[in-house]
């Protein structure tokens, strides 16, 4: 083929080539790029509260706004959730707002659960105006607890009132004297030491009364709490009452320390063994395989034998 005629050919090609490319533009529509669906920032988060929420919006001091509109958006359950969150945002400013929300909720076990909630934020505020919201609880239940819930409010800021309002606590009576005056020993041992010494109702409420201190000075100060199992809790009958503070110990130390706490026990002297069933105790809910190598290693064949079955049950 002469140069001239190969020329001609590529010529050619290129022409039907470039004609094949501008037909095909001609006709060519461009796709739609969808962006990515935005995530609506508003929408309620349901307890516990998420890391990393939106902080709130307008006015108000509370971290995470909720809203009766927002609220109204969701489906039953949701919806439930979301007006006792509001309930509660409201609750230490605004009670009739907070209990108009927890009218809202359909689930009556709920809706006794948000007053009583909302009794206890705002009796900081008004605890008159809180207490008068107990009796118009319909369940026993959800009315027992709203007491609790405000002696525990009461519990550093008027304590012998916070301790002595547990009297009215219903079915949670001996908790509420344990939870209350635990809290009262974090800050005012001496005065939590009073009102275990009165010795007031059976063995049970006697005994549980011990142990809230030992729990909750152990949560916050354990050299402190061994000084008070050790030093200034009395034995009682068959030494309930020291066993339990130890008891107790056990438990609110291995809150943070965890299984690692055992070894510490050896502090509690006599009450070793029953420092060591609160340590197990408490890791039952987190490896009850560890929690039952704890049981094994008490001395006593009794306290032994009552940490498996427990542990292990």
């Amino acid at each position: 083929m002469s140069p001239f005629s190969f020329t001609w050919l590529y010529v050619a090609c290129l022409a039907v080539c470039l004609g094949i490319v501008e037909g095909l533009q001609l006709g060519w529509e461009p796709v739609e790029v969808v962006p990515p669906q935005q995530v609506d920032k508003t929408v309620i988060a349901v307890p516990p509260k998420p890391e990393g929420a939106r902080p709130i919006q307008g006015e108000g001091d509370e971290p995470y706004r909720y809203t009766e509109q927002a609220c109204l958006k969701h489906d039953t359950q949701l919806r439930d959730i979301c007006f006792g969150q509001l309930a509660r945002q409201r609750a230490p400013k605004d009670l009739d707002g907070a209990l108009t929300a927890c009218t809202q909720i359909t689930d009556k076990k709920l809706r006794g659960e948000c007053m009583a909630d909302v009794a206890e934020g705002h009796a900081p505020t008004d605890r008159d105006a809180a207490l008068a919201v107990c009796p118009t609880i319909k369940r026993k239940k959800w009315r027992d607890q709203c007491v609790f819930g405000i002696a525990l409010s009461q519990s550093t800021t008027d304590s012998r009132f916070g301790f002595r309002l547990c009297d009215q606590a219903g079915q949670w009576r001996e908790f509420c004297r344990h939870d209350v005056n635990g809290e009262i020993a974090q800050v005012n041992d001496r005065l939590a030491l009073e009102h275990c010494h009165a010795e007031e109702g059976g063995i049970l409420m006697r005994k549980t009364c011990w142990h809230g201190i030992g729990k909750y000075v152990a949560r916050v100060d354990v050299p402190r709490a061994f000084r008070l199992c050790n030093e200034d809790v009395p034995l009682g009958p068959d030494n309930l009452y020291r066993e339990n503070c130890m008891h107790g110990l056990g438990w609110g130390a291995a809150e943070t320390a965890g299984a690692a706490f055992a070894a510490e026990c050896e502090r509690g002297l006599d009450q070793r063994d029953s420092c060591l069933l609160g340590v197990a105790y408490f890791n039952k809910r987190v490896d009850v395989d560890v929690a039952l190598g704890i049981c094994r290693t008490v001395r006593r064949p009794d306290l032994r034998s009552q940490c498996e079955q427990w542990v292990g049950g």
